[in-house]
């Protein structure tokens, strides 16, 4: 009877057997389309490509790029340019600063099937929403890759120094890109378009950054006309990704004096004009003699003053720049910079006191002042404090600049904010609608 049992059993658990293995083969075949269809959590990049391009190059031929091709963005450059912007670096630390080491910064990327976010840590992109919202959110211009750079509330709550830091990012887009020919522009909008993305309530959109390669191609010829007392500007023998590797922040100096050569490549790579002539004949992109950072509208509204041994200078990138509307179709006009003396006197212990007192150990002290009236014109007024943030991007596009340069010439610097905004003002002899925003301390 037992036996009888037993074979009841196995030939019961033998037909469910049967059944259960049916249905688990129809539900595969049946499930698989669904299951192939379903996006992964997290995708990783490629390693990063070595970038060889000198880093002046790099501010020589930054431009804003406004038209693309159809052709798509590569993993692989797609990869080089997100380590760039935000990155890890060989040592464990990023590829930019930040703001007091604080990194408050996401970057959202936005394919043609859908949009993820850039995890840093582990080089990768990692999935946030299906879709194509490429053209939705990069209304001004479409391209392959649309990045949209986000500013988290929970890690900083200061808009203005967050979006120094997402200047820093732009800046390493924008030069990577150019390395490997690709394009890019900064363009913000508020309320930003990223909003579409529905974003988490602690994210604030703030710049977008179309990515792709240009209807027409980079064209530079080199024609520097420098007509100055200042020496002319001089390539490195150090290259992007090197010099992104390299760059160290230091808040003690060497008891040493920059010489006149460093002292010009540092101020110009904060503001300057570049070596090169645009010939690229870009219709929407008529200057043709670019500058070292980009600025809204081509508004330029920082003023750049260094601060050394001797006294305290005012850097004049261009002594026609309120012609320059006027006259920047004509490619023939030389630069004509230089320092313009405001106070003699070695000052740093002043602006030290200002800010930060380390400061006052550093050969050289640049600073980039906002002055509001040239951010407000009759055809876009950007004056006001809810804009601030704006030119705060630009400021950090700057210093990052300053911090690049200085790396390529064997220094090192650091990024201050101001404490006493006041005593920078009657220092540097502003006027109440001129706001120091950053400071950068450099030397060996």
């Amino acid at each position: 009877m037992i036996t009888t049992l037993g074979n009841d059993v196995k030939k019961t658990l033998f037909q469910k057997s049967m059944v259960l293995g049916i249905s688990i083969i129809f539900c595969s075949l049946t499930m698989m389309p669904a299951l192939s269809a379903a996006p992964l959590t997290e995708y990783p990049l490629p390693p990063p490509q070595h970038a060889s391009m000198i880093v002046e190059e790099s501010m020589f031929r930054r431009m804003s790029v406004r038209n693309y091709t159809t052709e798509p963005v590569t993993d692989q450059d797609l990869s080089t340019v997100l380590w760039a912007a935000y990155g890890l670096r060989a040592d464990g630390n990023r590829t930019v600063p930040g703001m007091n080491e604080v990194f408050a910064s996401i970057i959202y990327v936005l394919k043609e099937d859908a949009v993820y976010t850039y995890n840093p840590w582990n080089h990768s992109l990692v999935f946030y929403k299906e879709g194509d919202y490429r053209h939705i959110v990069g209304w001004q211009y479409n391209a392959p890759i649309q990045l949209g750079l986000v500013w988290d509330k929970n890690i900083s709550s200061n808009q203005n120094y967050a979006a120094a830091e997402l200047g820093e990012i732009g800046q390493n887009i924008n030069f990577m890109a150019d390395a490997l020919n690709l394009g890019t522009v900064a363009t913000g909008e508020r309320p930003s378009p990223l909003e579409n993305l529905g974003l988490p309530s602690n994210q604030i959109g703030l710049i977008i950054i179309p990515l792709g390669h240009p209807v027409k191609p980079y064209n530079f010829v080199n024609f520097p006309f420098w007509v100055s007392f200042l020496p002319r500007i001089q390539k490195s023998d150090m290259n992007l990704t090197t010099v992104l590797e390299k760059r160290q922040e230091k808040t003690s100096w060497e008891n040493t004096t920059l010489s006149k050569q460093e002292q010009t490549q540092l101020v110009w790579s904060s503001y300057g004009y570049s070596n090169y002539y645009d010939k690229s004949d870009s219709d929407r992109n008529p200057v043709k003699r670019h500058r070292t950072v980009p600025s809204a509208h081509e508004y330029y509204p920082l003023l750049i003053y260094l601060v050394n041994k001797t006294g305290v200078y005012r850097y004049i990138p261009n002594t026609y720049n309120p012609l320059y509307g006027l006259l920047r179709d004509i490619w023939f006009l030389p630069v004509m910079t230089g320092l313009l003396k405001v106070t003699d006197g070695d000052k740093r212990s002043d602006v030290a006191q200002a800010s930060e007192s380390f400061v006052a150990s550093a050969p050289i002290i640049i600073i980039s002042v906002l002055d509001v009236k040239q951010t407000k014109k009759p055809y876009d007024d950007v004056s006001g404090e809810d804009f601030r943030w704006l030119w705060y991007y630009e400021a950090g596009a700057s210093a990052h600049n300053v911090l690049l340069e200085a790396t390529a010439w064997n220094l090192s610097g650091t990024i201050v904010q101001p404490t006493n905004l006041s005593a920078l003002q009657s220092l540097l002899r502003l006027n109440e609608g001129q706001v120091p925003l950053i400071l950068v301390p450099v030397g060996k």
